[in-house]
């Protein structure tokens, strides 16, 4: 059965990744890969940026100077944030680290508590200012 199975799958494999396509297929997927470029010509001449907003899966497409100009006044307008001169990331994964093992052995948390607080270093990430734009307002 197993055998059989793997040949099947050979079979689509082959049939979906290895034959030819058809010239009309050919064709359309010329002209998709010519639309693609023209678009990204536009969006770079003309400076655009493109934004999947927040709600509705809608997209944003809007001046990317517009859009600076926003984030500026956001972060004036807030007060609350500063940009960094370097990337505090292993800086505070260690500290988080140094401060659950030293809980641990204090034995102010159990072994279990470590492993499930313990951070991924290849998961974990510094939080990040999206700034997606909604559709249903006016900026």
């Amino acid at each position: 059965m197993f055998k059989q199975y793997s040949y099947h799958l050979a079979e689509h494999l082959h049939h979906s990744y290895a034959t030819p396509l058809s010239y009309k297929d050919q064709l359309v997927t010329l002209e998709q890969a010519q639309t693609v470029t023209l678009i990204r010509q536009i969006i770079k001449n003309m400076n655009l940026i493109i934004h999947l907003t927040d709600k509705d899966n809608n997209v944003y497409i809007g001046s990317a100077s517009e859009f600076e100009k926003k984030v500026e006044k956001f972060f004036s307008d807030i007060n609350a944030s500063v940009e960094l001169p370097y990337n505090p990331f292993n800086e505070v994964f260690d500290g988080v680290t140094r401060l659950l093992n030293t809980l641990q052995t204090k034995k102010l948390i159990l072994q279990w508590q470590l492993k499930n607080m313990m951070p991924d270093r290849e998961k974990a990430e510094l939080p990040h200012l999206y700034l997606n734009p909604k559709t249903r307002k006016v900026l």
